[in-house]
Parts: C-alpha cells; sequence; structure tokens
C-alpha cells in the first residue's frame, strides 16, 4: 500500500508532458484561428477584384460615343470588353462574375426616374429591359441626363469554410457602379444620336 501511495504522489507531482498536453488541447483552436485569417485574407483580395472588375466595365463603356455601327457589332464590342473584365479578376475565378451593363437616361422632368435606353447581360446578368423604368438616387444626374449602370454578382468559393464555424463554402456578392458618359450618352449603335428609342 505504501509503495502504491508513494506512486501516485510522483505520479501528482510529475509535470513532464504538460506542455505536449497543452498545446494539443490549443492546436486545434490556433489551427482555426490561422485558417479563417487565411480566408479573410482571401476574401478581402477577391473583393478587391470583383469591384475593380465591376468599375473597370462601367469605365470602358462609359468612354465610347456609341458601341457599333449595329447591334451585332455592338454586342460583339461589349463582348471584347468583358475579356478584359475577365483578367481583372485573375487570379481569382471569373466564372462566377455575372455582370448586367445598361444605360439609363433621366426624365427631363425628374432626374430621380429614368428610362432603360439598352442593356447588356454577361455570363447570366440580368439587366432590366430596355425601355422599362428605374429609379435613379436623387441628385445623382440632370434631369434629361445619362449614366452607365453596371451590376454584379460574384459567387466566393471558400477553401476552408467547411471546416472553420461562422464561415459559408460560398458566399454571394453584388455591387453596383454609375458612371457618367464621356459623351452626353453612349449610344448602342452609331447614329443613335443620344435620342430615345422608347
Amino acid at each position: 500500500m505504501h509503495k502504491l501511495y508513494e506512486w501516485l504522489q510522483s505520479v501528482r507531482c510529475d509535470n513532464r508532458g504538460t506542455s505536449a498536453i497543452e498545446f494539443g488541447l490549443v492546436a486545434p483552436l490556433l489551427l482555426l484561428v490561422m485558417l479563417g485569417l487565411v480566408e479573410l485574407g482571401r476574401a478581402i483580395a477577391t473583393d478587391r477584384h470583383f469591384t475593380a472588375a465591376i468599375n473597370t466595365a462601367g469605365d470602358l463603356v462609359a468612354r465610347e460615343a456609341q458601341l457599333g455601327d449595329s447591334s451585332t457589332a455592338a454586342k460583339t464590342n461589349l463582348d471584347s470588353m468583358m475579356l478584359s473584365i475577365k483578367q481583372v479578376m485573375k487570379p481569382y475565378d471569373p466564372a462566377t462574375l455575372k455582370l448586367a451593363i445598361f444605360s439609363v437616361k433621366a426624365l427631363a422632368t425628374d432626374n430621380s426616374k429614368g428610362t432603360v435606353e439598352w442593356s447588356y447581360g454577361y455570363n447570366g446578368g440580368s439587366p432590366p429591359a430596355q425601355c422599362s423604368s428605374y429609379a435613379l438616387p436623387a441628385d445623382m444626374i440632370p434631369k434629361g441626363g445619362s449614366v452607365i449602370i453596371v451590376s454584379g454578382n460574384y459567387q466566393f468559393k471558400s477553401l476552408f469554410g467547411s471546416y472553420v464555424p461562422g464561415i459559408s463554402p460560398t458566399m454571394n456578392w453584388s455591387e453596383k457602379s454609375y458612371h457618367s458618359p464621356r459623351n452626353s450618352c453612349v449610344d448602342y449603335v452609331k447614329g443613335d444620336n443620344c435620342i430615345s428609342k422608347c
């Protein structure tokens, strides 16, 4: 009995291996924190590329006086611009990037209401229909003025979202930007001369 007591005393006072046990308890938490920080960094970088892609698309379109000599040529030119947007998204996957690009002309009597002059969808983006009404931010453009609007959606896919609590494996982002045309408007087809077809 005395030997058993001595053995129990020696076990109780023996602190060898304590660090290994503590590390074993803390390591999973540290790993989760590290994975969360990696995902946060990726999400911030991807969001910056997504925002840059939206703004670049609007800027490229707003620079033009007209998009083409015909509707077919205009669509071809817009498709070509989207190749640049795919490059802006790299190194992140542009496959889930959806864009809707459209021109809105404010009413001559109320600059908070407008009409969609033309629209273009990329990769499944859903722009409003031509001649449909569109609400504009108050006093953003003058009455009768024109604005290019880009609405985008992107699905961010997390690398470790299935393993880190609080992080979803996929997140859907949306962004919108407004661009003032370099000319009074951007004609979809050369010769429209900013005259509404609606």
